[in-house]
């Protein structure tokens, strides 16, 4: 979803030539302690491999310098950059197998557990924090507490680096042809619902849709903070009412007569009045259709938590555990998440994790297609809270919620059968995952 950039492995070691120095010189003086190796003054040379994800906004070294690598050059002159791009006998496992060791790893924030963690890399960066007086307190609450959520003592494993706030885009050309009033921020799914009805019609044989949306990202990063598994047991919890709830409340569009079950990426067609998605669709719907007349609004709320948008989809920083370069590895993530760093990111329409107005208003400036926008509707909203950390100890699944949608609508289940199938499903796994871990049910 979004920009998708998986994860991206940051390993530092010393050069050759730096090795050669340290065992030489007069007197035999002491080498540079590490924690100045990636300092500003420091003369000392450091390589810095990233390992990226592939088919990742990263992919190429374009994306990579541009969002990362520019920055690090600019702040660490000392620092030599190595980008691998993730491949065939290049993953988490591969690494470490090999005795490459990460120093930080990019990562989504919802893969903190079966990556992170599930690889024995987490690593609590609370005296960092303290050490650095690095102030929490300037990022989004909710992509923090994502980050933090991921281990039940709270111990902060990453920060978040930058964000993927979900959206409501409409196409304005449409409103305009049936005489409707435009989408505003602040509307509740009510209102959008009422409005999907207007906007959902065939005129002159052609079919217009009124509504479209992500089921996943919908189900993964919901308002309600819910969550697919159990806090406290081995097992899936997406049978619960608050879960029928969720859905139903996005089932009813597609319910409405002409306002089929499709794929929201339909929308640069132009027969799709509203798509709720990721911020970052403005560039891959422009691309798909320059000519497309859109403008954006905040996500829909519920009425009794007005103002609160989805949970955001965080993609994070982590320094692991077998790091022995800690203290520089942290040196890099605060300069990338200093408003210098983060106000580049946001001109170019990349959503970033600071509260900071002035950072947040500079949102999509060198952008063209976001000219003349309603860009603030990308922070309209509160961030949704995540769901509460689950009990140690338990074991972590996927669960394919946006399968509940497929179930309905592509296999002919009713809501409660769906929903049912989904949890016994997720079930089946977890059971199979203990069984592979040598525990009981």
């Amino acid at each position: 979803m979004g920009r998708k950039p998986g994860y991206l492995i940051l390993s530092m070691g010393l050069s050759a030539a730096v090795i050669v120095s340290g065992c030489k010189g007069g007197g035999g003086g002491e080498p540079k302690k590490d924690s100045d190796a990636a300092g500003t003054g420091s003369q000392e040379a450091v390589t810095l491999t990233f390992f990226t994800a592939q088919n990742s906004v990263y992919a190429d070294e374009s994306g990579f310098e541009n969002e990362i690598g520019q920055y690090i050059k600019k702040k660490f002159p000392n620092v030599t950059i190595q980008h691998i791009h993730r491949g065939k006998g290049q993953d988490y496992a591969d690494l470490i197998a090999a005795g490459t060791i990460p120093d930080i790893v990019l990562e989504a924030s919802s893969n903190i557990v079966s990556k992170v963690k599930e690889f024995d890399l987490a690593s609590d960066m609370s005296d960092l924090v303290k050490k650095y007086n690095f102030d929490l307190s300037r990022l989004d609450e909710a992509a923090v507490a994502q980050v933090r959520n991921a281990d039940p003592e709270g111990r902060l494993y990453g920060s978040p680096f930058t964000l993927s706030n979900i959206v409501m885009f409409y196409n304005k050309d449409l409103f305009d042809k049936f005489g409707v009033p435009y989408p505003k921020d602040g509307m509740t799914w009510d209102e959008i619902y009422e409005l999907a009805k207007k906007m959902t019609r065939t005129v002159d044989g052609t079919g217009y849709k009124g509504f479209s949306a992500h089921p996943g990202v919908m189900m993964a990063y919901n308002q309600l903070s819910l969550t697919p598994l159990d806090l406290k047991e081995n097992k899936a919890a997406v049978g619960t009412e608050e879960w029928k709830r969720l859905v139903e409340n996005f089932k009813r569009f597609y319910d409405i007569p002409g306002n089929e079950y499709t794929s929201v990426d339909d929308f640069p067609k132009g027969q799709t009045a509203i798509a709720v998605h990721v911020a970052e669709k403005v560039t891959s719907w422009y691309n798909a259709n320059k000519d497309l007349k859109f403008d954006l609004a905040s996500p829909p709320s519920f009425k009794e938590l007005p103002g609160t948008g989805m949970q955001p989809n965080t993609y994070s920083l982590f320094i692991t555990k077998g790091s022995r370069y800690k203290d520089q590895a942290f040196q890099i993530i605060q300069y990338l998440l200093s408003d210098e760093v983060q106000s580049e990111l946001s001109r170019q329409g990349i959503v970033t994790p600071l509260k900071s107005k002035a950072v947040r208003d500079l949102y999509g400036q060198s952008l063209l297609q976001l000219k003349g926008k309603n860009t603030g509707a990308v922070y309209y909203s509160k961030n949704a809270p995540p769901p509460a950390p689950r009990q140690s100890g338990l074991v972590y699944y996927a669960v394919n919620t946006g399968k509940i949608f497929d179930n309905i609508y592509k296999g002919g289940m009713d809501l409660n059968t769906s929903l049912r199938s989904v949890e016994e499903e997720a079930n089946l796994a977890i059971q199979q995952l203990l069984t592979q871990k040598g525990e009981k049910k």
